[in-house]
């Protein structure tokens, strides 16, 4: 110092940094206690001072100090918390830069004091950075930026064997960009950040967020970026989330960045089969929220992936495309176009029910924030599409979101979606309704498991919203009311405790039987038809729970166990009981004698489909088909219908082989032979038969007969009576009783299928050989040439029946 002048204030800054320097040896001489520490000078600079107010203030200047923490005094003043000495001395321009440079380089000094018992100097680094930051201005940020990045350098190198030391550079590392705010040349400290990320990997979420904030050219972004797409191929998992957010938010437009980041992207491992753990959830969670928000407010990113999807051959598709789809489905102003491409791609085979359920089953934690805002519109969307293969990615969506997303409101919401699309499908999109029923039953026959999480059990909450489908049974076709039928039994039949449900008042199936009730009574065959359905379901879906029972116990299925729980009152099963009913309401009353007194709508015509016995007896043998009946009932199906079939559609011959008969039309006489074999004399045992095969018959609508088709030289002695029924004056017999054989026949066949658990088909194959008796061959042509006959229609019929 020459004449008291201090050049450039040489002198004064020198001494302003020795007293930082030896503020610190002073502190650790001391008495190495909390409370004298933190009376030192360095400390006492870099906390806050207060003024003395020694009057109030105005009212007008309340609000104002309310907004800084105020301590009474003992004098009645008001101490007003003010800036620190260091603050007030870095707005002195000939200070800031050479104080500036050596509060940064006292931290690398102070964390090499830090002792692993004490908290001396702890604090020290903190209120550093509290000061420096977000200063008004900065003198020579050049010389900052160099001292930041050697001051990061040194932490580094020690922080790993020092917890404190790595507190110090993170605090370091988040208040750099507080600091360089404003400055353009921070290429150095960029290379710095970069350098720290790739030697302590845990460092990269910090060095992210401080890249993110700091003001970089297009030159330093393009670097950053390629450096954060290289990161993203070998980060770990935990560092994907913040790794995603930053490609999404500092992805350059128009450079053809954009396709870069979403290739890579498209080779995350979303939905993997690593993704099980917890934690991977949570990552994935935290990935999905950051493209979520990023593809919302980026439309070349989102057109970028859409056309990138768009153009990938079958087969070449990733689960991670499942994902980063649906994450753009999240923005409404998206949606429309990850549809159209979910449609595109399932019916050209890109996106399989595979697929989707490698991609999204095990991942529920992961898609919770997805499940509101776009998978449920997605299936929805498919479940209503026209096309085959983009209805099945529906259901399988519907069964995966059901099977991942188990809180009861999200259930609640995918039942209540399939629901709807019942109701809204009937009678105009029967897919769209079938296709719900699948997801329905597919949900149902999952394995049940302890917590009832999948199988009956997990639908039973629901169950007034299953029960609401029933409204639309008029509308629905056979196949859909069977299905509601069957999942209304299956899931209301068994109560928690493992008791089978009765059909009473309060049973949750209770709605279902009176309805069924209600349809059997009913004249319309529609109607009828609903209720037959609803019975044959009502026996198939209580012997399922039987069977079930069965095999988890390896008991007898009609053991002493299972009876009492099947069994009423009056000693009839309940299932007996239902398709009792179901024949009873099936068949004409006894008082129906004549044709006036049949409602054909109830009973159906002759030759027709739309006969209700024939439909039940149809319902029965796709149920014995099915397997799922218990033996029991089987059997007792077998014996009812073998002796009703017997008496309503077989006759007995009685062969005679005296001189003295009189060999009558139709009946083979024992002259006759055949390859030198003597052929007994048949006759029916039945006078109303033999009268219509000896022309004697005094009915009017019986034409000429014969037996026919029987195989000869067998020794069968009955016959079914096809041309009696067809002739029969009884008008119940000549209309329903012919539609009626088939089905009954057909029935028959199917309960004495040893596949089916019957006895054989010995006497199925017996019956087929044996004779008929049937119109004279010779009358048929005749019939069906001649117009204006007296029974036309009658005639007709049986020209088409010997066809």
């Amino acid at each position: 110092m020459a004449n008291g002048v201090d050049p450039n204030n040489a002198k004064i800054l020198d001494s302003l940094e020795e007293t930082l320097s030896s503020s610190l040896d002073d502190e650790r001489d001391g008495d190495n206690t909390n409370n004298h520490a933190g009376n030192t000078l360095l400390r006492r600079m870099l906390l806050p001072m207060y003024r003395l107010r020694g009057e109030m203030p105005p009212m007008s200047q309340m609000s104002q100090m309310s907004q800084s923490p105020t301590k009474p005094n003992n004098n009645n003043g008001i101490k007003v918390e003010s800036y620190s000495l260091v603050q007030v001395l870095l707005r002195i321009d000939t200070l800031q830069p050479r104080l500036l440079t050596n509060l940064i380089q006292l931290l690398p000094q102070i964390t090499s004091r830090f002792e692993p018992d004490t908290t001396i100097h702890e604090d020290i680094p903190r209120l550093i950075f509290s000061n420096i930051r977000w200063l008004d201005h900065i003198l020579d940020a050049g010389t900052l930026t160099n001292s930041f990045s050697e001051c990061l350098t040194v932490l580094a190198s020690s922080s790993a064997s020092c917890p404190k030391t790595k507190g110090v550079l993170l605090d370091a590392i988040s208040t750099l960009p507080d600091v360089l705010s404003d400055y353009q040349g921070g290429h150095a400290v960029l290379a710095t950040l970069q350098m720290l990320r790739v030697e302590d990997p845990t460092l990269l979420v910090p060095c992210l967020d401080a890249i993110d904030s700091l003001p970089l050219s297009e030159r330093e972004v393009e670097i950053v970026m390629r450096d954060a797409l290289e990161a993203l191929a070998n980060v770990e998992a935990w560092g994907l989330p913040a790794l995603t957010n930053f490609l999404i938010n500092n992805c350059p437009r128009g450079n053809g960045m954009a396709k870069e980041v979403m290739e890579e992207f498209r080779k995350l491992p979303l939905g993997s089969a690593e993704s099980g753990e917890r934690g991977a959830n949570d990552t994935e969670a935290l990935m999905i929220e950051a493209l979520s928000r990023g593809f919302a407010h980026r439309s070349d990113l989102t057109s970028t992936l859409l056309k990138a999807i768009k153009e990938t051959d079958q087969g070449y598709h990733k689960p991670a495309d499942i994902w980063l789809l649906a994450c753009c489905a999240s923005a409404s102003h998206n949606r429309s176009q990850v549809k159209s491409i979910f449609r595109s791609k399932a019916n050209d085979g890109g996106f399989t029910s595979q697929m989707l359920r490698e991609s999204l089953c095990g991942n529920g934690v992961a898609l919770t924030s997805l499940f509101g805002t776009s998978l449920c519109d997605l299936a929805d969307s498919l479940l209503r599409c026209s096309d085959s293969e983009a209805c099945e990615l529906g259901v399988t969506l519907y069964e995966v979101l059901f099977e991942e997303f188990k809180e009861p409101m999200q259930r609640q919401e995918v039942v209540g979606s399939l629901v709807t699309h019942v109701g809204a499908g009937v009678g105009f999109r029967q897919s769209e309704v079938d296709a719900a029923m699948r997801v329905f039953s597919s949900i149902v026959s999952k394995k049940k498991d302890v917590n009832q999480e999948m199988g009956r059990g997990a639908l039973r909450p629901f169950m007034p919203f299953l029960t609401s489908m029933l409204e639309n049974l008029d509308h629905m076709t056979p196949y859909q009311v069977r299905k509601l039928f069957i999942l209304l039994f299956t899931v209301g039949f068994e109560d928690e405790q493992g008791i089978l449900g009765q059909m009473v008042g309060g049973s949750p199936c209770s709605e279902a039987d009176i309805i069924i009730r209600k349809y059997l009574c009913q004249n319309e065959y529609t109607k009828k038809q609903i209720g037959i359905i609803g019975a044959v379901s009502y026996a198939v879906s209580m012997s399922s729970l039987l069977l079930d029972r069965h095999n988890d116990s390896n008991g007898m299925i009609d053991s002493a166990a299972c009876v009492p729980s099947i069994v009423a009152a009056n000693g009839t099963c309940p299932i007996k009981g239902m398709i009792e009913f179901a024949l009873a309401h099936c068949k004409p009353s006894k008082s129906a004698t004549s044709l006036q007194t049949i409602d054909v709508r109830s009973l159906g015509n002759s030759f027709s489909d739309s006969c209700a016995m024939a439909f039940l007896l149809h319902e029965l043998g796709h149920a014995v088909r099915s397997g799922k009946l218990i033996p029991s009932l089987r059997e007792w199906l077998d014996d009812h219908f073998q002796g009703e079939f017997e008496q309503r559609y077989i006759g007995d011959f009685d062969v005679e082989n005296s001189q003295d008969t009189k060999v009558v039309k139709g009946c083979y006489d024992k002259s006759r032979s055949r390859g030198g074999s003597q052929q007994p004399r048949l006759l029916p045992t039945n006078a109303n038969d033999l009268a219509i095969l000896n022309r004697t018959s005094n009915n009017s609508l019986a034409p000429p007969g014969e037996v026919r088709y029987g195989l000869y030289g067998t020794d069968y002695i009955v016959y079914i009576k096809i041309l009696p029924l067809l002739s029969s004056p009884c008008v119940l017999e000549r209309e329903l009783l012919p539609v009626q054989l088939c089905p009954m026949f057909s029935l028959m066949a199917i309960l004495s299928d040893a596949r089916n658990g019957g006895k054989g088909l010995s006497e199925i194959d017996a019956l087929l050989e044996c004779f008929h008796v049937f119109i004279d061959v010779g009358l048929i042509n005749l019939a069906v040439a001649i117009a204006g006959l007296q029974h036309p229609r009658t005639t007709l019929q049986l020209a088409g029946y010997e066809n």
